[in-house]
């Protein structure tokens, strides 16, 4: 197998005409020296921790070799400490309370202190049947 010429047919031709970041490029013709080697063929590839490159099946069989063996995303699977998820679902909740505060209706302190919320400035809502 010429795993030279298929590397640069994926990395340069197919894919990499597409990347115009020499460090995308660079990242991109790691991965293919990764994974599209002689290895390959005989299923000692690992694709991610745990995760043995698939045996040669039918495009079900993928399917379903994949949903059986696939470990479940975690930051171990991308190569990070555990602790990496952490500081991402902190940052994720800030911004959803966050948006819940601002979306929270506010009380105003104008009109001699008589603290009428948006709801009840804009009024009763209105139906189709009142507008006709």
């Amino acid at each position: 197998v010429p795993w030279d010429d298929l590397r640069y047919l994926f990395g340069e031709i197919m894919y990499g005409g597409h990347i115009t970041d020499d460090w995308d490029r660079r990242l991109c013709r790691t991965y293919l020296a990764e994974y599209i080697r002689t290895e390959m063929l005989e299923g000692e590839v690992l694709l991610a921790p745990g995760f043995q490159i698939p045996p040669n099946l039918d495009y079900k069989g993928y399917h379903e070799y994949i949903d059986e063996n696939l470990p479940p995303e975690s930051p171990y699977l991308y190569g990070l400490h555990p602790n990496a998820e952490i500081g991402f679902l902190t940052v994720t909740s800030e911004k959803l309370f966050r948006t819940v505060l601002e979306m929270q209706p506010k009380e105003t302190d104008s009109g001699a202190g008589t603290g009428v919320s948006r709801e009840e400035k804009a009024g009763p809502p209105h139906t189709l049947s009142s507008a006709m």
